[in-house]
């Protein structure tokens, strides 16, 4: 919980910061300078994150006391102790998505992802992503919690309940969607060991065929299907996770980090607002949370070859030296920070993956030639 102390330095570094007129993406420790009590806790909750449990809940700020363009520099600011590097979400160069279902959007449910609408998201990992990064910018009426369960209390259990699919989940032969690949897809394994650590790269909506791609002649090799015992992998995860989740209690201006590759995350369906209240004119009650995925120069772990494809897509433009062979690593010219959700919204032919990662919106990519 931030102290009166903490709010107060928030506030004086953010008049700081906007005094030199900088963008978002050059808020750092330097440019948003908080104070050294406040910048060791905020180290040690780095440290948290990706040496202890695994998730962080920051609480105390109110976010209707700062403007939107505001609310989005003081979570990078604060971010930027948790993690130094930001990973693009799509190949548009976003680096900040908005996880809403705006009333202004009039394209109906069945042609978005399912962030962007109010029904349940199921366990999985957001793929590349090293730390997850939520700002809560408003909560929904009733529902959309979010819950996280540990990857090695699902590991432990299930060796222990059903160990064939274990084997299964460690084979490398599960079809990932990538972006940035010639094939669209690379064969991996959904959990390694690795530097004394389990990772955990679990999503079932970026798994086997997708009805958006299609073979063509620069891509005939189509996306293979997952096998009965993939997909009864997949459901054997699912069911330990949900009964041995946590919920977080979340309101109004609590920033969560969640390290993605220990833990799973999954959110409820919600009812958001807008009706009459008696005497209170219209509430408008819309769940509404900002992502941002980063990595820590420092503490980031060490990401073995057979999980790195999704890495890439998202943070090759900050190279570490891990991009491989076949990585197409288009330039991205300018990296988006947007404050709002775009007032239209316009559904990409493939999206893919719980995290709704863009891989291309370009017609001409799915075409045949």
């Amino acid at each position: 919980m931030l102290s009166a102390a903490d709010l107060k330095a928030i506030n004086e570094a953010l008049v700081t910061f906007k005094a030199l007129e900088l963008a978002g993406h050059e808020v750092s420790k330097e440019t948003f300078p908080l104070p050294n009590d406040l910048s060791e806790r905020l180290s040690s909750a780095a440290y948290e994150v990706h040496r202890g449990r695994g998730l962080c809940q920051i609480q105390g700020l109110d976010p209707t006391l700062y403007s939107e363009a505001d609310n989005l520099l003081v979570f990078l600011a604060i971010a930027n102790y948790i993690g130094d590097k930001r990973g693009i979400q799509d190949k548009k160069g976003n680096v900040i998505t908005h996880i809403t279902d705006a009333k202004a959007w009039t394209v109906p449910y069945e042609k978005r992802h399912v962030v962007h609408t109010n029904q349940h998201l199921t366990w999985h990992c957001d793929m590349g992503a090293d730390v997850l990064a939520l700002q809560v910018r408003q909560v929904a009426a009733r529902g959309g919690a979010t819950m996280v369960a540990s990857s090695w209390k699902i590991y432990n259990i299930v060796a222990s309940e059903r160990p064939d699919v274990i084997r299964v989940l460690a084979e490398p032969n599960w079809p990932v969607h990538v972006s940035n690949r010639k094939s669209r897809h690379v064969l991996a394994s959904l959990l390694e060991f690795h530097d004394g650590k389990l990772l955990m790269n679990f999503d079932p909506s970026r798994l086997g065929t997708h009805p958006a791609m299609k073979p063509r002649r620069s891509r005939p090799v189509a996306i293979p299907s997952l096998t009965e015992a993939q997909q009864e992998a997949l459901r054997v995860v699912a069911a330990v996770a949900e009964r041995n989740s946590l919920q977080l209690g979340t309101k109004a201006g609590d920033i969560l980090f969640i390290n993605n590759w220990a833990l799973l995350h999954a959110r409820s369906a919600y009812t958001d607002s807008g009706e009459e209240a008696e005497g209170q004119g219209t509430v408008n009650q819309r769940r509404h949370l900002l992502r941002l995925w980063i990595r820590n120069s420092q503490l980031g772990w060490k990401i073995p070859e057979n999980l790195r494809a999704p890495w890439e897509a998202a943070f090759s433009y900050a190279d570490e030296g891990y991009v491989s062979g076949d990585h197409q690593n288009g330039a991205v010219t300018q990296l988006r920070y947007p404050v709002m959700p775009e007032p239209d919204y316009k559904p990409a032919r493939y999206t893919t993956g719980s995290a709704a990662f863009v891989i291309e919106d370009s017609e001409s990519e799915y075409d045949d030639e």
